[in-house]
């Protein structure tokens, strides 16, 4: 049957209200009439002299809404509707009644829209059909059931976790929301069994459908038959043993450990408990479904299910479910008669959502092959509210690298994590760069965070967030804008172990009125507790930056010298605005490890002799520029090459000789040099000659494998020096030359400063020759490397049957070009 009204006609244009913001009102304009009607039809219902009456038309709600939802408004009865005027454009018309979300006997609603188009001057009709919104479920029971069974009831639950109760004598169709039900009931046999639940069958229902469930018992077999729709084919039917075993087998039974069922237990919100908090399930029967029903705002926000099938989970439900701390055993495809559900972990996740605690509610229900039911298991959690806050400082100041912030707690502070953003991504605060402290009230804590650069972005803030649990707290403080800022415009790497490069901006509400210039701005450093110029400063108007020389007196290898600066702009010479304070530290006047070749020590080199005929090994004394068992190794040698593991007998000397020694006699200063030689060997080598190979002797800052190779090359290495000065001497044969090379390395590996000699020319005395260095790109150094080779030549030249000073004493081989370094030293201006 269907009811069909029109709007009231009014010759009266009345303007439709706005939601949107009070623009002025178009010219062009239309008007909207609507008429509702209502079709009460529902698939597979079945004809009835009695059917509901439809409600009354002006009983039901309206809303017209713009296509753009610029316009809008709403009528809480059609009764109260009279046509319209609306600018022109696509207009959605909507009638209801009743509540679309309730479920039960009087739980009937409509709904229905249709959209129109508005011309100008025109007069749009929408006719609305509307619809019943929900499905129908009855329920019946024929004469042999209700013989079978001494007592009966029924109830539906439905996916929104409503319980719909149908009495025995309830004739009546409850209305329910489109979705997942599940049919309950609660009989009696008489002599033969207590009252047993059963759920005997669960669908979906779909919208304007009617579902007629009868329910009817076999006596002969002993089954009950749930039949649809008066359909006996109906693949919706089902046909349950309900004999008097079945009926008194044990229901399936849970049994908690670590709570009560229903009475609720209270942790700490972002903790958990210390014992156990689980449920054991025993189904004698076999489990068929295992529900679990949960009621939390919290754990909904985090993608945890409503309701759940643990027995029956998609990947996504399964994953989800893990990752919120839920571990089940016995539910999976190998299930049986037993099973456990924990929830201990899951509690971490409980956090509370305003101010007071929350409470948490996880109904477990089982069923077992015969569609027994077990009683509900409820685990009901209060988490209590652990203040959980963090108060930031509404700015800090420019170029801090520290902010201090209020914390509130009860619970652990070192679980939270704390994050800063860089590069757009949160990175975790490291344990070394937060300082909690206890307040001087319970649970208050100042909580100091270390930056890993200075904070200058006065424009956007600098955003900050922490976590407790499931918990996130997400804030944003400023940095100041001062007046004139002192900075190192590319970070450490403007800071040299004898200057600095400083940048001096001003504000941008101050820049109009400030120029900086060495005339304006000064920079200062702070002696003791008084400000003192800086004596040697200089500023480039093309770089925009101030150059501090004379830095570092007093530096050492190892560490550099701390400078607290400001900058000082002046007005008539006198100071009128003051930076921030800038505190840096120069880099420290490192130089090479043993760079004066003093540390040595000898090791043994073990060759087999051929001609040995009991097989004993042979020894060689080689030496290396280090003292025995040091820790930090800067140089290697390529001896190896010259000191072979197998020769002739006899003239070992010529056989195996080390390319790298020690002199005392050729030196600069101190006791030693180090001494880079050819040198020509092989296993048939004999004083006059023989089979031979020349190498050329090779020192380089490193490590060597067995063969002399280079295994790795550099030494780490911080500072920026400006030149390179040694002391060397070489006597070549004939007029070979020697190569030197050394190199400054960023830490990506560019190489940022290289010198060389690549044909280094005789010196019969000895000479002191300066490297300068050139720096291409403003970076630090993070590594040094140097070699030195006797000869530049692929197959060097070399002297037969040579004596001189090797380590101390005279020794005879055959040797090429000797060069001898001495006192090795970076220079820092």
């Amino acid at each position: 049957m269907k009811k069909i009204c029109y709007g009231l006609l009014s010759f009266l244009f009345i303007g439709l209200a706005s939601c949107a913001k009070e623009d002025a009102r178009s010219s062009l304009e239309g008007r909207i009439d609507v008429r509702v009607s209502t079709d009460q039809s529902l698939a597979d219902a079945e004809s009835r002299t009695s059917e509901e009456v439809a409600p009354e038309i002006n009983d039901f709600a309206l809303a017209i809404e713009s296509a753009d939802g610029k316009v809008s408004n709403s009528w809480d009865s059609f009764g109260k509707f009279q046509p319209v005027s609306v600018p022109v454009g696509t207009y959605l018309v909507t009638a209801s009644y009743g509540d679309a979300n309730a479920e039960g006997f009087d739980a009937l609603s409509y709904l229905g829209s249709t959209t129109v188009e508005v011309g100008k001057d025109e007069t749009a009709e929408a006719s609305v059909t509307c619809t019943i919104n929900k499905a129908r479920v009855i329920l019946s029971y024929t004469d042999d059931f209700k013989s079978y069974f001494s007592s009966y009831s029924a109830y539906v639950s439905s996916s929104k976790g409503n319980k719909i109760t149908y009495a025995t004598d309830e004739t009546r169709g409850a209305y329910f929301v489109p979705g997942n039900l599940e049919l309950f009931l609660e009989v009696t046999r008489q002599g033969v069994s207590q009252k047993v639940t059963l759920n005997p069958k669960n669908f979906t229902a779909e919208v304007k459908h009617e579902y007629r469930l009868t329910m009817d018992v076999d006596a002969s077999t002993a089954s009950l038959k749930i039949v649809f729709n008066d359909n006996p084919s109906s693949e919706q039917n089902v046909d349950i043993n309900i004999s008097d075993e079945a009926l008194n087998a044990p229901a399936p039974e849970f049994t908690a450990y670590g709570f009560t069922s229903g009475n609720a237990i209270e942790v700490m919100e972002g903790s958990t408990v210390s014992d156990k908090l689980e449920a054991y399930l025993n189904a004698s029967s076999g489990l068929a479904k295992c529900e679990l029903i949960t009621a939390s705002e919290v754990l909904k926000a985090q993608g945890w299910p409503e309701s759940v099938d643990l027995m029956n989970l998609t990947t996504e439900q399964s994953q989800k479910l893990t990752e919120l701390g839920l571990s089940t055993k016995g539910l999976g495809a190998n299930h049986d008669k037993i099973a456990l559900v924990d929830f201990k972990n899951v509690l971490p996740y409980l956090y509370c959502t305003s101010d007071g605690n929350d409470v948490h509610t996880f109904t477990l229900r089982a069923t077992d092959v015969l569609t027994k039911v077990s009683e509900d298991l409820v685990l009901k959690v209060t988490t209590r509210n652990n203040g959980f806050a963090v108060a930031l400082p509404e700015y800090v100041s420019y170029g801090s690298t520290t902010m201090t912030a209020d914390l509130t707690l009860e619970g652990d502070p070192a679980l939270i994590k704390f994050y800063y953003i860089y590069l757009g991504a949160p990175q975790e605060f490291t344990a070394e760069n937060i300082d909690i402290q206890p307040g001087t009230e319970e649970n208050k804590y100042k909580v100091t965070f270390t930056y890993p650069e200075p904070l200058v972005d006065t424009e956007n803030g600098v955003k900050f967030k922490a976590q407790y649990g499931a918990k996130t707290i997400e804030g944003t403080f400023k940095v100041e804008d001062p007046e004139l800022t002192l900075s190192l415009k590319n970070g450490d790497a403007d800071v040299w172990a004898t200057k600095a490069y400083l940048q001096v901006v001003a504000s941008a509400k101050s820049r109009s009125s400030r120029t900086i210039s060495s005339s304006t701005v000064e920079i200062q450093y702070k002696d003791g507790e008084e400000w003192k110029v800086w004596p040697n400063q200089s500023y480039d108007s093309e770089t925009g930056l101030f150059l501090l020389t004379g830095m570092g007196e007093g530096a050492s290898e190892t560490q550099g010298v701390s400078y607290t600066l400001r900058a000082v702009y002046k007005r008539a010479g006198e100071a009128s605005s003051f930076s921030q304070e800038l505190s840096l530290t120069t880099e420290p006047k490192s130089q090479v490890g043993n760079a004066g070749f003093e540390d040595w020590h000898t090791e043994s080199h073990s060759f087999n002799v051929s001609a040995d005929f009991f097989g004993n090994p042979h020894y060689r004394d080689w030496y290396l520029p280090w003292n025995e068992n040091e820790a930090d190794i800067w140089w290697a040698v390529n001896s190896k090459k010259t000191m072979l593991s197998e020769c002739t007998a006899a003239n070992l000397d010529f056989k195996v000789f080390p390319t790298v020694s020690w002199s005392s006699s050729n030196k600069s200063s101190g006791e030693k040099s180090i001494q880079i030689a050819t040198i020509a060997t092989g296993a048939w080598a004999i004083p006059t000659g023989g089979s031979v190979t020349s190498r050329a002797g090779e020192i380089w800052i490193g490590t060597a494998n067995d063969s002399g190779d280079h295994a790795s090359e550099g030494h780490s290495f911080v500072s920026r020096p400006n030149s390179l000065s040694f002391w060397y001497q070489y006597s070549p044969v004939d007029s070979e030359t020697f190569y030197m090379k050394i190199e400054l390395k960023a830490e990506d590996g560019t190489v940022i400063a290289s010198n060389e000699i690549a044909s280094g020319a005789a010196e019969a005395v000895g000479t002191t020759i300066t490297l300068p260095f050139e720096y291409s790109e403003n970076k630090k150094v993070s590594s040094i490397y140097m070699v030195f080779k006797s000869s530049t030549q692929d197959s060097p030249g070399y002297n037969r049957q040579v004596t001189m000073e090797i380590a101390g004493k005279d020794q005879t081989s055959h040797i090429g070009s000797v060069l001898r370094i001495d006192d090795i030293k970076l220079n820092y201006e």
